[in-house]
């Protein structure tokens, strides 16, 4: 990528209707700072509609947002733009219960089925009749998970056993928010492992990798969010298929690989330089192995910085193909190891003390 001279700065942008505090706030100023460094260009903060520069938007950008801001393409933001807010969420990953059911505006009928053999059984319905039709078919195969689209990290979910929890759930999310947002149900899966997936464009340079997520217990003994561990290479994701994979990784690539395509070519107006994909794998019912996409995510995310320290790794050694990039979150104050870098540990008014930390390391 060759910087285009209004490039003159990075600055980060909020966009979230609530916007972030605390930790998550400080850690979305720490992303853009060093997205700053990568690219050698100054740090201006936060930024708006007029200021020329490099955006790291908190949330995915409607085209909308996009064209207020100046933005052309992928090269001009770490993350990314959809021309409906509905694309950046879950309800996009599954098909409609038919072709008459509920949607709204700009809604693509034909991906959802093209999406089926890289997922999970499971429909989106943005109306109660819809929402009852999807979890009956669900429901002949084992138990069923309700999800809401706006839920992250896990939030907004729940195993419905019968089609009286299934009522309860609906009637909790309001008639408003179903014919807004909608819901998701799909086929809940048991041991199950989730994979990341991403390929990240930024500071001239070009990363993919697959990885796992770890969860730890926050201070109420919920679980949560604990890091990532990433394999990254130099390349795109068809460049990470051409590697040598383990059995389970190839899966899980290959499926976001084709969930990537599908989006790209069911809405032509989506660009993003931050493409990840939790991909779950686990068994039904009955023991057979299922796997698939889960939610896509073209926004700063959890694994960003270690994303950005693969390309820091890379950028100081040429000759380098791959590292180990994680990142550790935990709710404590604690002494990171010896290789790593902190970018925050303090007392969150919300959640309490917090240690943030990334490592990166070469691999064979």
């Amino acid at each position: 990528m060759t910087l285009q001279p209004r490039h003159q700065q990075v600055l980060s942008v909020v966009v979230r209707d609530h916007p972030a505090s605390g930790h998550e706030a400080a850690t979305h100023d720490w992303v853009a700072a060093e997205v700053a460094r990568l690219m050698g260009l100054p740090y201006a903060g936060h930024g708006d509609a007029v200021a020329a520069g490099f955006y790291v938007p908190d949330e995915t950008l409607t085209v909308a947002q996009a064209r207020r801001l100046g933005l052309r393409d992928m090269h001009d933001l770490l993350g990314g733009v959809v021309p409906h807010a509905f694309v950046a969420t879950k309800v996009v990953t599954h098909p409609l219960v038919g072709e008459h059911a509920a949607a709204p505006s700009g809604w693509n009928r034909e991906l959802g089925q093209a999406l089926v053999a890289a997922t999970v059984p499971g429909y989106s319905a943005f109306s109660l009749d819809d929402a009852c039709i999807a979890y009956a078919r669900l429901a002949a195969g084992g138990p069923v998970r309700f999800k809401l689209p706006t839920g992250v990290g896990g939030l907004g979910q729940r195993v419905i056993a019968d089609a009286v929890q299934l009522h309860e759930a609906l009637h909790e999310v309001g008639p408003h928010y179903l014919a807004t947002h909608g819901v998701v149900l799909e086929r809940h899966l048991l041991r199950p492992v989730t994979f990341s997936v991403g390929e990240v464009h930024c500071a001239g340079m070009c990363i993919a990798y697959y990885g796992t997520q770890t969860a730890v217990r926050d201070r109420q003994g919920i679980e949560a969010y604990g890091g990532s561990d990433l394999f990254v290479v130099r390349g795109t994701l068809a460049e990470l298929l051409d590697g040598e994979l383990a059995p389970d990784h190839r899966d899980a690539v290959a499926k976001a690989h084709v969930y990537d395509r599908f989006i790209a070519q069911a809405y032509p107006d989506f660009y993003a330089s931050r493409r990840n994909y939790d991909v779950i794998a686990g068994t039904d019912r009955d023991g057979l192995r299922c796997s698939g996409v889960l939610e896509q995510s073209w926004r700063v995310g959890g694994a960003t910085p270690a994303e950005l320290a693969a390309i820091d790794a890379f950028q100081r050694d040429p000759a380098l193909r791959s590292v180990a990039a994680s990142t550790r979150e935990q709710y404590a104050l604690v002494a990171p190891p010896s290789d790593a870098q902190v970018y925050f540990a303090g007392d969150d008014a919300r959640v309490g003390p917090l240690t943030k930390y990334r490592t990166v390391t070469a691999t064979a």
